[in-house]
């Protein structure tokens, strides 16, 4: 049951890391940041969200398999959940900063 878990756990870093590189190629925004309003100005932008994405998978697998091994399993969607989020907006902010991306409010 444990290796099941694990696996399924593990499988998620993998996934998100072949969506983002179909994200990349195709020129879309991924995550959870997207708003509707939201506008690419430099195509930087997808270079940008795919090293996040790239360092999210990272640190994903890399977390699940700590925590993991520690024994405390339920610890493993709160690291998740806070990796994923904190690289979302850590990406946003930079991403408004260096203007690959502008936000028009309506």
């Amino acid at each position: 049951m444990g290796d099941t878990v694990f696996l399924i756990c593990m499988s998620a870093p993998v996934i998100f890391f072949i969506y983002s590189i179909v994200s990349y190629k195709k020129k879309f925004i991924i995550y959870t940041i997207k708003d509707k309003n939201m506008k690419v100005v430099n195509d930087a932008y997808y270079s940008l969200q795919l090293s996040f994405c790239i360092i999210n998978s990272i640190l994903v697998a890399l977390g699940i398999f700590i925590v993991y091994n520690s024994k405390k399993p339920t610890s493993i969607v709160f690291y998740y959940l806070a990796v994923f989020w904190i690289l979302n907006y850590l990406l946003k902010f930079m991403a408004i900063k260096k203007n690959y991306i502008r936000i028009d409010c309506e």
